[in-house]
């Protein structure tokens, strides 16, 4: 079971990763693409999403200035972050699609970025995280 989460966790993390790299380059030629598959050639970005992703971001620096505050000295990993932005995602995507009443269908597109916040949950517990660290430090 760990073994296929882990599969599963790496899957998940590098669709999201190329989505994001190709996500950025259409961008620069002018056509928006947004998460899962919407593409479209010089629409915006609609506003829910563009203020969900500014609470995001906002409420994770918040989040690692506070965290490091009390312990500076701690090391992160990068699963971390990812988990930290994932469920900071879902949460203020959910707050922010009720009280915007959005389409249904966004709240769909939710429901993959939590079982990706879940998945990248168990990834990144410490037990995982000793394991993956003596593995690959020798």
């Amino acid at each position: 079971m760990k073994k296929f989460i882990k599969l599963l966790a790496k899957v998940l993390i590098a669709f999201l990763g190329v989505w994001c790299v190709c996500a950025s380059l259409s961008a620069l030629y002018g056509v928006s693409l947004y998460f899962p598959f919407y593409i479209t050639d010089g629409v915006e970005i609609p506003y829910h999403r563009l203020l969900a992703l500014r609470v995001t971001i906002l409420l994770t620096f918040a989040y690692y200035s506070l965290k490091y505050l009390m312990s500076e000295s701690r090391q992160l990993y990068p699963i971390q972050f990812l988990d930290t932005i994932l469920k900071i995602y879902f949460c203020s995507a959910l707050v922010i699609g009720i009280r915007l009443e959005v389409a249904a269908s966004e709240f769909m597109v939710l429901i993959l970025f939590l079982l990706m916040a879940i998945v990248t949950h168990v990834v990144s517990r410490p037990k995982l995280r000793r394991f993956y660290y003596s593995k690959f430090s020798d």
